[in-house]
């Protein structure tokens, strides 16, 4: 059992005689009380320790010292002489020697790194810690080195057994407060040390007293974890002009702020401008991990500290810290502060005491490898060579060049994996070709041409009915050229009048739809608007489309498409393409591109955004992969699809075109999901990752492992008939807010109109 209150509290030593001169009958009066305790008579050792240390010039023998000890004490009685001390807690009384002989002795070999005059400077000097983890390594570094003459410690929390990864104590002290146990281990080493300790830490209550009672502190460190009382220690010691020093255990990382020099220096160096007062109390959970990136600069945290911040709350409670980083803040803060209180350190700033930098391996010389597209970028020439070998009729009617700009302007808001837009058209005698550009398309999501196809198949089916709309009948061929299966598709135009036509009232939603990644309204889907769902996917033949809306079975895919999305990520080759090929960065110069997706319309939160600024690099993101961890990644995920309404299933056959008709089927349903005030996200990285389980390429053992327990789950929730496949997924929403368009590729670098020969 940990220690009851009673026993716990106490971290102060008794002095069993005030005066000096106390005679030796009210001495052995007293002494006998303590007749049961450990008794530790120290004083003769220190004495003759005092005597060598006051005659350095001369090396005397442990004769001689005896010697010189028994001459001085043959007029005393030595149990009247210097204090004699009980430790409560250790049931252990010392006589050891006066203040003043204690401290000589204590801090005679700090000379000359320390001069006697600075040493008695420095003991009328009071520092302050919040925060008895890194801490107390500071206030035990403190006191040894006795820069101070009172300490003041604050820590509300009690030492656990985690907690001796870092704090040099023992399980006898398990369940006893931090200031306490810190006091205690001081109180052993220097009894003198004035000592006070706020066990119920740093409140609005008692911060004042924490800074100012029995005089205003001279240093402040800063330990603790609690963000708004980080803050508001700050504030409060810039206005008493206290400076505040602060240690990470993380590469070293040192903060000095003088605010004792620089009244008007913000704090924390500024790193907090900009957010308002009152979103600094009472932090709000969703604000606190933007905050701590913000405060400690994240992205030059190491790269295990940056993996470990991703992982508090998902597989860690808090944030690591190891003895040998902690030991080494304890010492470098107590010299930092030592030489602030000597006035030899007159800076602010943050520094890093980085030993993984400064004693490392030299740096290996290897040959990088760049990634290079292995695909060619479309030629145009190439293309309309292949146009141009096609048996073709004449064409019935040639639409202007304005209205295939129409056409293919309609084509291209077509959904594609990154926003790629894997698409050129080239029209030509009076026809229309659409390309796959496998430059453009090249990446890991796009196995055997499944995300290609399906972006393909949606284009083809936007630009077939924007030119219904215009009343042009069109006459269509798939994969027309054998041996060139670049050229996806060729069409055909005649006029006619084709107002009958169902999909033509879908044309006007072609420019809104978008990938909306809001959360989704309360909203339960009803029969009608299932009905017209079905309808628009099934018109494709062969197509049949699941709607997902059970609230277990929404909850078990979005972990499964969570965990998708989060392999590819970790994956070298998904994380390429998700941080570098598909994600636009602010600032960047790719930032304004026409491609690629914004950073912030992929993510809204802060917390999620600073997550995928950190996964960023591909060491952290390796390290993420190793442990096992990430999940925060992709918790947004998790919980969208958990929360959505419905999940539509599309499945087909297996064909050798089966995913272009997929693209056309899953733009019939989303087109009309938008016609009917719903959005959409297409969610298609399990159905990727599945078909490249099947390849077996470009996959750890222990990936394919887990993707082969998460497709089973997959199957349990979708029934698949013999010889299907599903092959689109979309969360469908009532949307809170519209979706933000994505960017698109200059017509002018999609649509190539070529009548003559080039």
């Amino acid at each position: 059992m940990y220690p009851d209150s009673t026993n716990s509290t106490i971290y102060k030593p008794v002095f069993i005689f005030k005066e000096q001169n106390a005679d030796k009958q009210k001495f052995n009066s007293v002494i006998s009380d303590y007749q049961n305790k450990i008794v530790l008579d120290l004083f003769p050792a220190q004495m003759k320790e005092l005597i060598k240390i006051r005659s350095p010039r001369i090396r005397l023998t442990s004769a001689e010292i005896d010697e010189k000890y028994n001459e001085w004490v043959a007029d005393k009685d030595p149990d009247l002489l210097g204090s004699w001390i009980y430790y409560p807690w250790s049931n252990r009384l010392l006589h050891i020697l006066n203040e003043l002989d204690f401290v000589t002795l204590r801090t005679s070999r700090n000379h000359y790194k320390i001069t006697p005059q600075e040493q008695a400077a420095l003991s009328k000097c009071k520092i302050g810690i919040i925060g008895l983890s890194v801490g107390h390594a500071v206030a035990v570094s403190v006191a040894t080195e006795r820069i101070c003459g009172t300490l003041k410690l604050a820590d509300f929390d009690t030492i656990e057994l985690s907690n001796l990864n870092r704090i040099k104590t023992g399980l006898h002290n398990l369940g006893i407060n931090k200031c306490v146990v810190t006091a205690r281990e001081i109180a052993e080493i220097d009894p003198y040390l004035e000592i006070e300790c706020y066990p119920e830490g740093i409140t609005d209550q008692n911060i004042t007293a924490f800074l100012t009672e029995h005089g205003k502190l001279d240093i402040l460190v800063d330990e603790c974890d609690d963000l708004e009382v980080k803050i508001s220690a700050r504030q409060m010691a810039k206005s008493l002009q206290i400076p505040v020093v602060m240690e990470t255990s993380d590469r070293g990382m040192l903060d000095v702020e003088r605010f004792d020099r620089e009244t008007d220096r913000p704090i924390l160096h500024g790193m907090l401008a900009g957010i308002p007062a009152e979103k600094l109390k009472n932090i709000a959970p969703a604000d606190r991990f933007p905050l701590v990136m913000r405060i400690i600069d994240a992205m030059n945290t190491s790269a295990r500290g940056r993996a470990s911040l991703l992982e508090i709350g998902q597989t860690i409670s808090t944030w690591p810290q190891l003895a040998s980083a902690v030991t080494l803040g304890g010492g470098v803060v107590t010299d930092v502060c030592r030489r602030i209180l000597l006035d030899q350190f007159t800076d602010s700033g943050r520094y890093y005491v980085d030993l993984e930098s400064l004693i490392g391996n030299k740096p290996a010389v290897t040959s990088e490898t760049v990634y290079s597209n292995p695909n060619t970028p479309f030629e145009l020439k190439r293309a309309v060579t292949i146009i141009d070998a096609l048996e073709t009729v004449p064409a019935h009617v040639i639409p202007s060049d304005d209205e295939i700009s129409l056409v293919v302007g309609a084509g291209t808001h077509a959904h594609s994996s990154g926003n790629d837009q894997p698409w050129k058209w080239v029209f030509r005698k009076g026809n229309l070709h659409l390309f796959h550009d496998t430059f453009r398309s090249h990446s890991f999501a796009n196995i055997n041409n499944l995300a290609a196809h399906l972006a393909l198949g949606a284009a083809y089916e936007n630009a077939i009915i924007k030119a219904n709309q215009l009343g042009y009948q069109t006459n269509k061929k798939l994969f027309p050229a054998t041996g060139s299966p670049e050229l996806v598709a060729s069409i055909q135009f005649s006029k006619k009048n084709l107002t009958g036509n169902d999909l033509i009232g879908l044309a006007e939603f072609i420019a809104s739809t978008s990938t909306n990644y809001s959360p989704s309204a309360s909203y339960i889907l009803a029969e009608q608007e299932i009905n017209a769902l079905r309808k628009a996917a099934e018109s494709i033949s062969g197509s049949n489309v699941h709607f997902i809306t059970e609230k277990g079975h929404l909850a078990d895919l979005g972990r499964i498409v969570a965990a998708c999305d989060l392999m590819i990520m970790l994956n070298e080759e998904g994380h390429r393409d998700f941080f570098e090929r598909d994600t636009r960065w602010p600032g960047e110069e790719n930032a304004d591109a026409g491609d690629g997706i914004p950073i912030q319309t992929l993510i809204s939160a802060p917390a999620q955004m600073a997550a995928l600024s950190i996964a960023r690099n591909k060491k952290i993101a390796g390290t993420l992969r190793d442990i096992g961890g990430g999940n925060a990644l992709t918790e947004a995920v998790r919980a969208s699809v958990g929360n959505a309404p419905c999940v539509a299933v599309i499945t087909l056959p297996e064909s050798a075109d089966q995913h272009f008709l997929a693209g056309i089927a899953a733009q019939r349903l989303w087109l009309t999901a938008e016609k009917l005030g719903l959005a959409g996200q297409p969610l298609l990285s399990p159905l990727s990752l599945f078909a490249r389980l099947d390849s077996g390429v470009g996959l750890s053992e222990e990936e394919k492992d887990k993707l082969q327990g998460l497709r089973n789950d997959f199957q349990n929730i979708i029934y698949l008939k013999n010889n299907t496949r599903a092959v689109f997924l979309l969360k469908i929403i009532k949307p809170e807010m519209p979706a933000i368009q994505s960017r698109r590729l200059p017509l002018n670098e999609t649509l190539f109109i070529v009548n003559d020969a080039i």
